[in-house]
């Protein structure tokens, strides 16, 4: 319709979609998964080689540390003088409830050193620690070599991400 020389648009919405009309101009959402980080300490470390395992239960705990973020799939380890970062693959077991993250994690406080292969598994069921916070059950493979390789197992406090 012109009026007056300039264009006059009319536009006419059926009643039956004025409530849908917010959400098609609202942005789109991300799925309803909750986001966590998973912070993990050791209480227990198993060096193996050459078909025998050492059982070690103090002295490490203080210098190794593992982080997995659900929102942006980031592993990370802190172990003893180097933290290593990287995205991974994740494997999620819905019946077992856990979550398994494998990559090669690459040096990032020393960044010429060698990567190292880090498998990170959880147990992602929602216990809580003796303060209370959520925590999980983990253990950790790394040093994969020749020569062996370190199992660490303890627990994980759970972190909501926004």
């Amino acid at each position: 319709m012109i009026s007056g020389g300039h264009l006059n648009w009319r536009v006419t919405i059926p009643c039956a979609f004025v409530p849908l009309f917010p959400l098609l101009l609202s942005p789109a959402r991300g799925s309803s998964e909750e986001y966590r980080e998973y912070y993990c300490i050791p209480d227990t470390q198993h060096e193996c080689a050459r078909g025998q395992c050492k059982k070690i239960t103090d002295g490490f705990q203080h210098a190794e540390s593992f982080a997995y973020n659900t929102k942006t799939s980031e592993l990370s380890a802190c172990l003893w003088t180097n933290c290593y970062a990287a995205t991974v693959a994740v494997l999620k077991n819905a019946v077992a409830g856990t979550i398994m993250a494998t990559g090669k994690l690459k040096p990032t406080a020393h960044p010429g050193s060698e990567p190292v292969i880090v498998s990170l598994t959880i147990q992602s069921h929602d216990d809580r620690d003796i303060t209370g916070k959520k925590a999980g059950d983990f253990n950790a493979v790394w040093g994969y070599g020749d020569k062996g390789l370190t199992l660490d197992t303890g627990k994980c406090e759970l972190r909501k991400l926004p």
